[in-house]
């Protein structure tokens, strides 16, 4: 990848992280045309700099997410490179009715990120003319369905088995099953329900990009 031909979007809600990432690709050699933490500006910045790659987090606030900005620019220029830098693991930890990733695009936790040649080869893989054939997105979490990840995401908000059956509109029997379910893919024993509640709960705050240790102890009642 020739870094002076490489024109970069960079779209990213955390000011500090956003001009972090700014700094490390300029150094690089990587002209950044816009950087901004708002999705309409991404994508009027775009329209007018045309870049040829946008790094994109998927978590973008109240509002249109990193996925609604990919799919914007895609649909103005179909071969802009995309690159989601984000804190989830998998992308339906955000929202289970995301629209799927475009193809191609690549997707990195920000914790994996240890390294900048991590990032400058997730970048020319987007931009590669074989990039429809090898999305680099393997969900977390790709055993569970929507409805456990979402279940997944109440428990660890706290809810009772019956406060979840009343928003899945189900009986609270068939959330014991999906729970159930859920930490057998996650390979959590059954020592005890609560216990069960709890390593589920930071099983997600970790694919969150959260500080277990900061979120609750092993005595934090879920």
């Amino acid at each position: 990848m020739g870094n002076l031909s490489v024109r970069a979007l960079v779209v990213e809600d955390d000011s500090l992280t956003r001009l972090s990432l700014v700094a490390a690709l300029e150094q690089s050699g990587i002209q950044v045309i816009a950087h901004t933490a708002m999705a309409g500006e991404a994508i009027a910045a775009a329209k007018k700099s045309q870049p040829n790659v946008a790094l994109l987090d998927l978590h973008l606030g109240t509002g249109p997410t990193g996925i609604d900005v990919a799919r914007a620019l895609r649909r103005t220029d179909p071969s802009v490179g995309i690159v989601f830098l984000t804190s989830f693991d998998d992308p339906r930890l955000l929202t289970p009715t995301l629209p799927p990733l475009p193809g191609g695009s690549q997707y990195l936790t920000k914790r994996s990120v240890s390294d900048l040649s991590i990032l400058l080869a997730a970048i020319s893989n987007s931009m590669s003319t074989k990039r429809a054939a090898s999305s680099q997105h393997i969900p977390a979490f790709g055993e569970l369905s929507d409805v456990q990840i979402e279940t997944l995401k109440m428990v660890a908000q706290g809810l009772s088995n019956a406060e979840i059956a009343k928003r899945r509109f189900v009986k609270p029997k068939s959330v014991e099953l999906t729970i159930s379910r859920v930490a057998k893919a996650l390979g959590i024993s059954h020592d005890s329900s609560q216990n069960q509640r709890v390593h589920i709960a930071k099983v997600y705050f970790r694919a969150v990009g959260n500080d277990v240790a900061e979120v609750f102890d092993d005595n934090h009642a879920i």
